[in-house]
């Protein structure tokens, strides 16, 4: 049995492009929405944590309130892991922006791509006497404003 071909018309060819290009818009929206999602929980782990590292000096100042070094060093510890967690977020925050940035200039470039494309095609199937007389048209004005 023959194989049976399929036509695809320009109308299917230009619809299938804009299902893609789509495709791809919402794509890009669920990366951003799931590193937004991740950069928020991660944000509210490190408020838990940091609640956790004060309340550790909290418990040591009542357990012992004469442990001036052991309360020095629950403070330190504190700060420096408060610290060390806002490099992380502050980290994360900018490997994310910097990935939706090249998300979004790779599918502005396909897209510039396809629609670039399409005009070439466009062009490539114009008749021969429309483009000659579009070439002569353009003489008569140029000539006609020479005079």
């Amino acid at each position: 049995m023959p194989a049976t071909r399929q036509t695809t018309t320009p109308s299917d060819r230009l619809s299938q492009a804009i299902l893609e290009r789509q495709a791809g818009i919402f794509d890009v929206m669920r990366s951003v929405t799931d590193r937004n999602h991740r950069f928020t929980r991660s944000l509210i782990e490190s408020a838990r944590q940091g609640n956790r590292d004060l309340l550790e000096v909290g418990r040591r100042w009542a357990k012992r309130p004469t442990d001036v070094t052991g309360i020095y060093d629950a403070i330190a510890d504190a700060v420096g892991n408060s610290q060390q967690r806002t490099i992380a977020l502050s980290r994360e925050w900018f490997e994310d922006v910097v990935e939706t940035q090249r998300e979004n200039r790779q599918l502005v470039r396909q897209g510039l791509g396809d629609a670039r494309e399409a005009v070439e095609r466009a062009g490539a199937r114009v008749p021969q006497f429309l483009r000659r007389n579009r070439l002569v048209a353009s003489r008569d004005g140029a000539t006609s404003s020479e005079k």
